[in-house]
């Protein structure tokens, strides 16, 4: 699974220990092999040269060692994966047509299930090891700023047909702007904000032509 990584100076810092550590898990060698091959060799064991009680004991010996060490690690697992909770993290996944997707935002809580450790983000869930980054607080909190200056940039009317009545919601979009400090602007799309200052210059022409004409 994913180790969390800290997003720094707003760049998000891709995750490559997921698969890897994936992969080891698999080469691991767990209780239920050891077992397996212990029953295999009692099964098979030749019968004029039988394995001795001491043989087995210490066999058993090293299954218990085993078990403890597993049980150790799926405790680790338990706490490592329980860290994600309230992070805000990206996740590369694959839909249900096999299209590779990502898919961003705030793990809402963790599931165990047979095949591991899977997240709840956006209302869905995701196993732990589709997480590729994991951003600060700070990070999420300036996603989550821009997002609702572009979302209400989006609604305000278009410069061609902006007027005077217009005018409280344009200085209600600034007041948003104005309140984020400066690395939340950053991530602000220029184009959202040019708009916004376009639509401000034009309702001050309006209010000038406005008052020409008293």
């Amino acid at each position: 699974m994913a180790l969390i990584q800290e997003i720094k100076n707003g760049q998000v810092v891709k995750d490559t220990t997921a698969t890897d550590k994936a992969n080891e898990k698999k080469n691991n060698f767990d209780k239920d092999m050891f077992l397996q091959l212990l029953v295999a060799e009692m099964k098979y064991q030749d019968p004029l040269e039988p394995t001795t009680n001491t043989e087995y004991v210490s066999e058993l010996a090293n299954f218990s060692q085993i078990e403890a060490t597993q049980n150790v690690q799926d405790k680790m697992d338990e706490m490592s994966a329980a860290n994600y909770v309230g992070k805000y993290v990206i996740l590369n996944t694959t839909d249900s047509s096999g299209n590779q997707q990502y898919v961003s935002g705030m793990v809402d809580f963790l599931e165990k299930k047979d095949d591991g450790y899977y997240v709840s983000v956006n209302d869905g869930l995701y196993n732990i090891n589709d997480i590729e980054t994991v951003a600060d607080e700070r990070y999420y909190t300036a996603m989550l700023t821009t997002k609702a200056f572009e979302d209400a940039v989006a609604k305000l009317p278009n410069l061609k047909n902006v007027s005077l009545q217009d005018e409280e919601k344009v200085t209600a979009v600034r007041t948003l702007f104005d309140s984020m400090d400066e690395y939340q602007k950053q991530f602000i799309n220029k184009d959202s904000y040019q708009t916004l200052v376009d639509l401000e210059k034009r309702i001050s022409s309006l209010k000038k032509t406005e008052e020409s004409a008293e």
